[in-house]
């Protein structure tokens, strides 16, 4: 990358590599400094800079550097959002520069996004390298923040894939960092990533809730919010499988608050869904039937397939005994398996469960031996006995 920018600024100044490298380095030194078959000494370069008449950083600098930039924040501009970008279009956008060190926190950037496109794909091994080459950029270049959150998703991954002992030596990696050093975004995703091993594998809901209250009082006191929606909506979930109910309507409520305040469609249909879980797991078919609606004006336009809005819908009818109806949605959701057997073990558990209420209800059965294999490979814990609990029942 050195060497191109020297050559293209040598070539542009019309110098031989004779006259630039007199009294600096030999000719077939710069030949091959120019070639990427040897490096210039910060000496050396300062020199040839000076004969260049370029600030020394710019030899530094890849050309490319801003476009990428560029890309990079449009990409995540969009994360989380009904305008997120499609896999296909992220690794088109990003192939052209992830070959080749370009010494910039936004290749590392690039590697992650990239990263996370194979996912969905299932394809971890990638995945993992992919991330571990962000992960020596960052360190490389000092930026300890990106190199922590890189790490938290490498574990986040490695939980969802049922890697337990992977993801805790990841962990144990992040924990040795004193969080209270961390910035805002970085110490919330960690708390989240905690909190999911809480829920998993720990199987410890009241220290999960007690870790996001911290992390709520936390960003009060900073006064930098950061997925506040997502914390309260996640107390919410916890608070459900403990059954406390008054717990659910208040995180909910928090949530619904900060949502009207941002404005953010997304944001508002994550908490509209959430709420469409307490309505399905207190059987408030009024509350259900008005959360669908909401989520119905808030999706308006869109094509996307959201596993959770479908689930919902076939409860709904399921409950109110439009087994016909009920039956369509389940059945579009069974049949678009591939598209969130992905997911985390949470969403999974929440999506079997839909579809085993709809089996409970008439609505059809034909899904229950993939639930029952999907389910015996979830860890131990309240998710997996909830539902194998239902499985057992249903088969008398």
């Amino acid at each position: 990358m050195i060497g191109q920018q020297i050559k293209a600024l040598r070539k542009e100044k019309k110098l031989t590599q004779t006259q630039l490298a007199e009294g600096i380095i030999t000719k077939s030194m710069l030949s091959m400094i120019e070639n990427g078959k040897a490096e210039a000494s910060i000496r050396s370069l300062r020199e040839i800079a000076k004969r260049l008449e370029v600030p020394v950083q710019s030899l530094l600098v890849d050309p490319r550097e801003a476009d990428l930039q560029k890309i990079v924040e449009e990409i995540e501009y969009t994360q989380g959002t009904l305008q997120a970008w499609e896999d296909d279009d992220v690794q088109q956008a990003l192939r052209p520069y992830l070959d080749g060190e370009m010494n910039s926190v936004w290749q590392g950037k690039a590697y992650t996004l990239f990263a996370d496109t194979m996912f969905n794909r299932g394809e971890q091994q990638q995945l993992l390298e992919l991330y571990d080459r962000a992960i020596a950029v960052f360190e490389r270049l000092g930026e300890k923040e990106e190199q922590i959150m890189a790490r938290i998703s490498q574990a986040f991954y490695l939980l969802m894939w049922n890697r337990f002992d992977d993801a805790i030596e990841r962990i144990d990696t992040i924990e040795v960092i004193d969080s209270r050093s961390m910035k805002t975004k970085t110490r919330v995703e960690f708390s989240m990533l905690m909190v999911f091993r809480n829920m998993l594998y720990d199987d410890d809901l009241p220290s999960a809730i007690r870790r996001l209250e911290d992390t709520l009082d936390y960003m009060k006191r900073t006064k930098i919010y950061y997925r506040v929606d997502d914390v309260y909506r996640v107390i919410a979930i916890c608070a459900l499988y403990l059954k406390d109910e008054a717990l659910v309507t208040t995180a909910l409520e928090k949530a619904k608050q900060y949502t009207a305040f941002t404005g953010d469609v997304t944001m508002k249909i994550r908490v509209a869904m959430t709420e469409a879980l307490y309505a399905i797991d207190y059987r408030k078919t009024d509350l259900l039937k008005y959360q669908l609606a909401v989520m119905n004006q808030l999706l308006e336009g869109s094509t996307e397939f959201i596993a959770a809005f479908e689930m919902s819908k076939g409860v709904y009818h399921a409950l109110i005994g439009e087994i016909e109806e009920g039956r369509k949605a389940f059945l579009n959701l069974w049949e678009r398996h591939d598209q969130w057997a992905k997911h985390g073990f949470v969403d999974q558990a929440i999506y079997f469960e839909g579809l085993l209420i709809g089996t409970s209800h008439g609505c059809g059965d034909e899904w229950i031996p993939l639930i029952e294999r999907e389910v015996g490979l979830f860890p131990e814990g309240r998710f997996r006995s909830h539902l194998m609990s239902m499985i057992k029942k249903i088969k008398g």
